[in-house]
């Protein structure tokens, strides 16, 4: 074990979405809406109007402005997304404007998977741990967990793409921790 890596193993590293990958998101979601208003505008039928335009103004520019407004409020509050700390890992959810809080203790492994485009990092629970989660959820979150089983094979997971660090260097420091994690509840028992 290098001194080094104890020293990153012992301090918190936050990571941070990144804002200019969250741009290119602002700009396509722009594009849509400018297409969108080509479409309310142009010589068509009112119920390609109504579909074809409003609904993408609406979803596009929504969804745009949305996006716009959190990373600007998440870069100048230098709130990060991910922070990781020597026994658990803290994920920002940014409709409750608070952390979850994953203990390694509860994780049996972390996996990098890939839907379609997206780049994320699969979440597997011990089974006793899964249990309790499971029941203790609403029914929705319950159906949203067991869809997200079918889909991915975990019921949790994280998008990595828009990250200022690379998804594959979090991915081995999130593995670096849970073994650590796993050889210091060893040597404690």
């Amino acid at each position: 074990m290098d001194l080094q890596d104890t020293e990153l193993y012992d301090t918190e590293i936050k990571i941070y979405q990144s804002f200019w990958k969250n741009l290119l998101l602002i700009m396509g979601c722009i594009l849509f809406v400018v297409g969108g208003g080509y479409i309310i505008s142009g010589p068509s039928r009112i119920v390609t109007r109504i579909i074809g335009g409003w609904l993408c103004v609406v979803f596009f520019g929504g969804g745009g402005l949305f996006l716009c407004v959190t990373v600007l409020l998440n870069s100048v509050r230098h709130i990060p997304y991910l922070i990781i700390y020597k026994d658990r890992v803290e994920l920002y959810v940014l409709l409750k404007a608070n952390y979850d809080t994953i203990y390694f203790a509860d994780v049996q492994r972390f996996r990098l998977i890939k839907i379609g485009y997206s780049k994320q990092i699969a979440i597997d629970y011990k089974a006793t741990f899964l249990s309790k989660k499971i029941k203790s959820s609403s029914t929705i979150l319950r159906r949203l967990m067991l869809f997200n089983m079918q889909v991915v094979g975990a019921v949790e997971s994280f998008a990595i793409s828009n990250f200022t660090m690379k998804g594959k260097e979090i991915y081995r420091l999130l593995e670096e921790h849970l073994k650590r994690n796993r050889s210091e509840e060893c040597n404690c028992i």
